[in-house]
């Protein structure tokens, strides 16, 4: 990524992941709002139940931007939404990931694991080719995490 789109994006200029953002985007699917941030389903399935939990408090790269109760606030939203991935979906493992080197604003990637799954014992990236759930299988899956939460 250019390091002048970054700096922009970190700065919270023309950042997508700043709230309000749309529901359901070619990237994801509204799951639920929570307390300080909304989790989404990935649309990429490829490890089911892939989702994206993105603080919507305010615009934040890192976790020392943030104050304590917001910080306990999103850790608070991460361990429910997990929890919630987790019962849903009963993986073999999961991975919790926030990064930040692509889209600077502080987010966690959910992301199951299964012993079956196309690169178990290594990191997800670079990706398995994506793959897709029909409609109604991402809606019975969203409602099945919703439900959890």
């Amino acid at each position: 990524m250019d390091l002048s789109i970054w700096t922009e994006l970190a700065a919270g200029i023309g950042c997508r992941f700043d709230a309000p953002r749309p529901d359901d985007t070619e990237e994801w699917a509204l799951i639920a709002r929570l307390d300080a941030s909304t989790l989404y389903l990935n649309r990429n399935q490829t490890y089911r139940g892939q989702s994206l939990l993105i603080l919507d408090l305010r615009h934040a790269c890192r976790p020392d931007e943030l104050t304590l109760p917001e910080w306990n606030a999103f850790c608070a939203d991460l361990h429910r939404a997990e929890i919630a991935v987790q019962r849903s979906v009963k993986p073999d493992h999961v991975n919790v990931v926030s990064l930040g080197n692509v889209m600077p604003h502080l987010h966690w990637h959910i992301i199951p694991r299964y012993r079956s799954d196309p690169r178990w014992g290594q990191p997800i990236w670079p990706e398995a080719p994506p793959q897709r759930l029909s409609a109604e299988e991402e809606s019975a899956l969203k409602a099945s995490v919703r439900e959890l939460l």
